[in-house]
């Protein structure tokens, strides 16, 4: 079982306040050796781990629109990317990024603001960290240091990106001292350590990859081995495991986006996973990594629902567009329709690729689409020829507000994290 342990901070430093300037006893907390364990997983907890595992099997069999590459998943990689971060990169309309990239595509000049780079920059990041660990024949502590080191590389901590602190951190409090912190993660000696125990339990573990991910996201979480993009490491290691474990072969459900929905609960649970040796009322290590492995489990069986939902709420989408426009089979206007849904954002360019034409077939298939009122031109991008379709991109949005409110409905709760606004109807 884990432990807190005192330890005495001396201060000095001129804080701002009594409470900074203070010196003290803190507690920093040290994380059950994992290697030490044989969690053998509760009924309750099988049953939600093989529940999800076969959610994420469904979703991967049935899915048509969110695969890894393509851009409309991508947008969910943005989701799980920014959430917790400083960037506030939830706030940034999915339609304006998908036009830079389509702008990138044709060479256009444009400009980004920080913010908007470091979006875009955090994207390719984490899309690159996952598809890079998930080759690797066994995870190490350089393989979930340079997911960090990617993570950070277009940020202020960039400096600090990938290398194991050593100084100490906490969470809550105060910025000058860990005195009164919510939560003291283990001293920064200890971190090598703790990181070659949850490697060795993540490539050795003989539970199911669900069981693995919720582990393994917990105890980085509790080790906070990184002076910045703890969290969004963790998001990132979940995909990892999953995926290398061949769970999820074509998308993986956004479980991080539903865990961060409902924080409190979220922190509650982590919370409970630190058991502490010295407290007679705390259950045994394997009690409690059960209870969070079937919580977490629990999520993941949800963002699968979520995501199908979606899913089919885009198939209906496409269903209404050949309805109104009802293409010739075969035609370069048919073809785009099948690609348009993934591909919200076009080019003729674009089209061009996307259907295999010519560029004249692909103009004309574009000019009917946007007759049909299917594809609208970009007011901000006319000269460039860029094409987006509201239908899907207000879909998305909707979705994107449904996964930040517990409940699913933003219409009468209000959305728990920074989202964009509501499309107008």
């Amino acid at each position: 079982m884990g432990t807190y342990e005192q330890r005495y901070w001396l201060n000095d430093t001129w804080g701002m306040n009594r409470s900074e300037r203070q010196s003290g006893t803190y507690h920093p907390y040290i994380p059950t050796m994992l290697m030490e364990q044989d969690i053998v997983l509760t009924a309750s907890a099988s049953q939600a781990v093989a529940q999800a595992q076969a959610d994420i099997s469904l979703l991967n069999e049935r899915v048509q629109h969110l695969m890894g590459t393509e851009p409309l998943a991508r947008l969910i990689l943005r989701s799980e990317a920014m959430a917790s971060s400083k960037i506030e990169g939830l706030t940034m309309n999915a339609g304006k990024l998908l036009e830079y990239e389509a702008l990138e595509e044709l060479g256009v000049p444009h400009r980004l603001d920080r913010n908007e780079a470091a979006i875009l920059a955090n994207i390719s990041s984490m899309q690159e960290g996952i598809i890079e660990a998930a080759r690797e024949h066994t995870i190490t502590v350089e393989t979930i240091c340079d997911v960090n080191k990617r993570l950070l590389e277009h940020t202020d901590m960039a400096s600090y990106g990938g290398v194991l602190r050593t100084t100490q951190n906490w969470i809550g409090g105060n910025n000058v001292n860990p005195i009164g912190a919510a939560f003291v993660p283990p001293v920064p000696e200890r971190v090598p350590f703790l990181m070659k125990d949850l490697v060795s339990f993540i490539n050795t573990s003989e539970l199911p990859a669900v069981a693995i991910a919720a582990i393994a996201h917990a105890q980085l979480e509790t080790i906070h081995p990184f002076a910045d993009g703890n969290g969004r490491t963790g998001r990132t290691l979940i995909h990892i495991i999953v995926k290398r474990r061949g769970v999820a072969t074509r998308t993986i459900p956004p479980v991080s986006l539903v865990l961060a929905t409902d924080k409190d609960r979220y922190i509650a649970n982590l919370s409970a996973y630190r058991t502490d040796e010295d407290d007679p009322t705390s259950d045994s290590f394997v009690a409690t990594a059960n209870d969070w492995i079937e919580y977490f489990a629990r999520a993941v069986s949800l963002s699968c629902d979520r995501a199908s939902a979606f899913e089919q709420r885009l198939s209906a989408i496409e269903d209404s567009w050949r309805s109104t426009l009802r293409p010739r089979a075969h035609s370069a206007a048919d073809i785009l329709l099948d690609k348009l849904v993934d591909n919200p954002v076009v080019s003729i360019s674009s089209a061009k690729r996307l259907t295999g034409r010519s560029y004249e077939a692909a103009r004309n298939a574009v000019a009917s689409l946007e007759a049909a009122g299917i594809l609208v031109q970009n007011a901000r991008n006319r000269k460039s020829g860029i094409y987006v379709a509201p239908d899907v991109l207000n879909a998305f949005t909707l979705y994107e507000r449904a996964l930040a409110t517990p409940g699913g409905d933003t219409a009468t709760v209000k959305p728990q994290r920074p989202v964009p606004q509501r499309p107008p109807r």
